[in-house]
């Protein structure tokens, strides 16, 4: 009998869920596994929960431990897969400090494998001593279109956008003075250091302090954990924030296009899309653009996320920060183009060139991106790397098995 998968889908409403497990659960039901796609939402835990006891799966998987079920066992409240005896894979997509709450919950559990989309996401997890595996982002090929090369936009900018203003304002106005020149002071340290992890930054920061204000920070970090991890988020988003508004600012003979909300007034050439924020429009609108600029989060530090492989997916020549995973993924020049996010003469000029100087480099370099994305990182490779890791859990479990027997 082939081991048996359930994936566990939740509502998204920027589909990335449906776009990943749709991907994902093809690629392993093709690899000698019985997969199995349940919807869960709040009206119908009981019933997913039945399913998954008559299927008897071997594994579940779900995104940001989004489809971790509880029940009760022995007067105690246990995630769903303790008291079943399965595995549980969670797929982190984001850096998983953003789901604290949910993570605190299972993190007693050594019925579960973590996947992360970043090596330091791994590291702070490994840290924890948790089981956990770095697993790049890759397309869904079936998202994509056949690329017209005739293009409607030049250039294309991925939001959503606020300007920092609003965090420093909102800030003042509820922190005390330590913990507002902290997240400040943080905030502007990843600005200016796009690799740096944040949970790195924000010791370093802190060791600056006098010791009267370190005994004050690692007082909050110690007993309130769950406010301490919500302000590093903050401020990760404000970091983020800084650079994409100042990225925007340093563009002004160009017209540039924003998918997603814009808080904060805006210069004349800037056009925003507010209501394009599902992965399948991002698709959609980057396949009319010639140039993709992107900005990554703060919560990425060392890899690509999905937006970066789908620009590049799109036939769009994708800008993307100078770090150091983007020239070892793709081919800096050749599939993807890099610039630094505080150099704003280099990032118009590279607008300019590719656009008005360089046309036809610009469509041989976004050829050659699509063709490697669509090639090697695919959501079918990442279910081939998943199939693999639990075949050689099921292969070491058996082998534990026939020692414990002799």
């Amino acid at each position: 009998m082939k081991p048996r998968v359930v994936f566990i889908k939740t509502p998204d409403p920027v589909g990335f869920t449906d776009y990943i497990i749709d991907g994902l659960s093809k690629a392993v039901s093709s690899k000698d596994f019985e997969t199995k796609v349940l919807e869960a939402n709040e009206s119908n835990l009981q019933q997913i929960a039945q399913e998954i006891i008559d299927f008897k799966p071997l594994f579940t998987f779900d995104i940001n431990l989004n489809g971790v079920l509880f029940a009760e066992k022995d007067n105690v409240r246990k995630p769903f897969f303790d008291i079943l005896g399965n595995i549980h894979i969670s797929w982190f997509i984001e850096d998983p400090m953003v789901h604290f709450s949910k993570l605190k919950s299972v993190l007693n559990s050594n019925q579960i494998l973590f996947l992360t989309v970043d090596v330091e996401h791994s590291q702070w997890l490994a840290g924890m001593r948790k089981n956990v595996a770095y697993m790049l982002p890759g397309i869904n090929p079936s998202y994509f279109k056949p690329p017209l090369w005739e293009r409607e936009f030049d250039v294309t900018f991925v939001g959503p956008i606020i300007d920092p203003v609003i965090f420093e304002q909102q800030w003042k106005n509820q922190m005390d003075e330590t913990l507002y020149f902290f997240s400040i002071e943080l905030g502007r340290l990843l600005y200016r250091n796009p690799d740096m992890p944040i949970r790195f930054g924000a010791n370093y920061i802190a060791s600056q302090f006098n010791p009267k204000i370190q005994e004050v920070l690692f007082k909050f970090q110690k007993e309130k954990d769950d406010e301490y991890i919500n302000l590093l988020i903050q401020v990760g988003s404000y970091a983020m924030n800084l650079r994409r508004w100042k990225i925007l600012e340093s563009i002004e003979d160009t017209e540039v296009h924003i998918l997603g909300k814009v808080e904060g007034e805006t210069s004349d050439n800037v056009i925003v899309y507010p209501d394009i924020n599902n992965i399948t429009d991002i698709i959609r609108f980057l396949e009319k653009t010639k140039i993709a600029l992107l900005s990554q989060p703060t919560f990425l530090p060392t890899s690509f996320g999905f937006t970066v492989f789908n620009s590049v997916a799109s036939g769009a020549l994708t800008m993307v920060e100078d770090r150091f995973a983007a020239r070892t993924i793709l081919y800096e020049d050749r599939e993807i183009i890099t610039y630094h996010p505080l150099d704003p003469v280099e990032i118009e000029g590279k607008l300019a060139y590719y656009l008005h100087d360089a046309p036809h480099e610009r469509e041989e370099i976004a050829k050659a991106g699509r063709e490697r994305v669509l090639k090697e990182h695919t959501l079918l490779s990442r279910g081939e790397f998943l199939t693999n890791m639990m075949k050689d859990i099921i292969n070491k479990v058996s082998q534990e098995q026939k020692e414990q027997n002799n």
